[in-house]
């Protein structure tokens, strides 16, 4: 028996865009570009527009060595994100997902996801930008903001001190949450929009194993895991508005234990859908 894994370290998703009115000015300082992307991210949140879009997300097993095994497993969904509006509940977005194909062929009529696959739920996106999140967080300014966007500027992070990590088992799969992240955020310096994020795991972590559970030994332990986010801007009719939103998320888990994975998720073919809240102008 193969044990697999879903490892839900991060998420990102959609976040709508409009036009900055300040830019970084010169010789500017960590506080100052802090601010302006936290100002940034509380726009995204404050003007959040519902949207669908298809996610094709390519899953390849990997040995240790990162070596593939077998083929990819290619799925469809269509993909909705929305503002959360259950009172009392703490997240900002609400994630569905609809399982269209597998492999290239139609799903069938309530057809789960595979384990490795995106699960329906609520994200944690670009939270950890806002200012009430910020002091969770080391930051510094990257001089040399290589293997980014042209023109952009990188901001380093780190959280400081990491999350627990949170492991729920179901059946012969398990997600964990936590374990602590860092990586780097490259940004449009005239209007703070963040054009692309790489995270990784802090530190490797071990996992417990569920009481009663069929056909493994030994131990698991989450040796790596890295996430790549790009985004681009996207051009919405009736009203006209532009929205920055992620076009790809790359993301290898390497697993010792069990197998490891890579991930590619595509997202295109966006579109709005009307929900409970007013359009509002795409002017600040």
């Amino acid at each position: 028996m193969v044990l697999r894994v879903a490892l839900v370290l991060s998420a990102l998703l959609c976040a709508g865009t409009g036009r900055a009115q300040t830019s970084v000015p010169s010789g500017s300082d960590l506080s100052a570009v802090l601010r302006g992307i936290a100002d940034r991210t509380q726009q995204y949140y404050d003007r959040f527009v519902s949207i669908i879009c298809t996610e094709t997300v390519r899953s390849q097993d990997l040995k240790f060595n990162l070596q593939p095994i077998g083929k990819p497993r290619v799925t469809v969904f269509e993909l909705s994100v929305s503002r959360n509006s259950e009172p009392g509940n703490e997240d900002d977005f609400r994630i569905g997902r609809t399982l269209l194909s597998v492999n290239g062929r139609p799903a069938r009529k309530n057809q789960e996801p595979g384990c490795t696959d995106p699960k329906t739920g609520s994200p944690e996106p670009l939270g950890f930008l806002l200012a009430k999140n910020q002091p969770r967080y080391r930051f510094a300014l990257d001089g040399q903001a290589a293997g980014g966007p042209d023109g952009a500027r990188a901001l380093l992070f780190v959280q400081s001190p990491p999350e627990g990590v949170d492991v729920k088992w179901r059946d012969n799969c398990f997600s964990a949450e936590g374990g602590g992240q860092e990586g780097r955020v490259w940004f449009d310096p005239d209007t703070f929009d963040i054009l692309q994020m790489n995270v990784k795991l802090s530190k490797p972590f071990v996992v417990p194993l569920r009481a009663g559970l069929s056909g493994m030994q030994g131990t698991i332990r989450v040796e790596r895991w890295e996430m790549t986010v790009h985004f681009s801007r996207v051009t919405f009719e009736n009203p006209v508005e532009v929205v920055l939103l992620p076009d790809s998320i790359d993301t290898l888990s390497v697993i010792r234990g069990v197998t490891s994975l890579r991930t590619r998720q595509e997202l295109t073919g966006f579109r709005r859908f009307l929900s409970e809240s007013r359009m509002r102008s795409v002017d600040f």
